[in-house]
C-alpha cells in the first residue's frame, strides 16, 4: 500500500512538472514569435517606409525643380543608417535577417552610396549629377511599388520581395 501511495505522488509530480515544462515552452516560443515580429517591425517601420518617403521627396523635388536637395540628402541619411546599424554593426533586429538579405541590403546601401552625404557639421554639394541619378532612383522605387498607389499590405514576405525587385530593378538600371 505505501509503494502504490509513493507511486501516486511520484506520478503527480511527475504530471505537475510535465504541465509546467509545456508551459514553459509554450512562453518561450510564443516570446520568441513576439521578439521576431518586432524586429521585423523596426524594418518596416525603419527602412521599407523610408524608402517610400524617398520616392515620395524625390517626386515632390521634380516638381518643385530640385529648389531643395537637402530633403533628399536626409531621407538617403535616413536610409543609410538604418542598414548601416542592421546590417553592417548587427544591431538587435538583424538577426530576422538571413545572409542573402543582408547581402542585398548591402547592395541597396552601395547604389545610394554615390549620392551626397551629410554630417554634423557638413552637408556635401548637390549637383546636377546626383539629380540626374536621383531621378533613375526614383524611377527604380517606382518599377519597385515604393509608391503611394501602391503601398502594399506591409508584412514580412511582402517587404522582402519588395527589396528583391529593389535590388534587380537598381541593378539593371545601373547596369550592375
Amino acid at each position: 500500500m505505501k509503494r502504490t501511495i509513493r507511486k501516486s505522488k511520484l506520478n503527480k509530480a511527475v504530471f505537475i512538472l510535465l504541465i509546467i515544462s509545456i508551459l514553459l515552452n509554450i512562453f518561450l516560443v510564443a516570446s520568441w514569435a513576439n521578439n521576431n515580429a518586432r524586429k521585423q517591425e523596426y524594418f518596416i517601420y525603419n527602412l521599407n517606409q523610408k524608402l517610400y518617403e524617398l520616392n515620395l521627396a524625390i517626386n515632390k523635388q521634380k516638381e518643385n525643380d530640385w529648389q531643395d536637395p537637402q530633403v533628399l540628402i536626409n531621407q538617403i541619411e535616413k536610409i543609410r543608417v538604418v542598414i548601416v546599424d542592421s546590417v553592417i554593426t548587427n544591431n538587435f533586429a538583424s538577426s530576422v535577417l538571413n545572409d542573402g538579405e543582408k547581402e542585398m541590403l548591402r547592395r541597396i546601401f552601395n547604389f545610394l552610396e554615390p549620392l551626397p552625404k551629410t554630417d554634423l557639421f557638413e552637408v556635401e554639394e548637390w549637383d546636377e549629377a546626383d539629380t540626374e541619378y536621383i531621378i533613375r532612383i526614383g524611377k527604380v522605387l517606382s518599377l519597385s511599388n515604393y509608391t503611394t498607389n501602391s503601398f502594399p499590405k506591409q508584412n514580412w514576405n511582402t517587404i522582402v520581395k519588395q527589396w528583391e525587385q529593389l535590388d534587380k530593378s537598381l541593378a539593371i538600371e545601373f547596369n550592375q
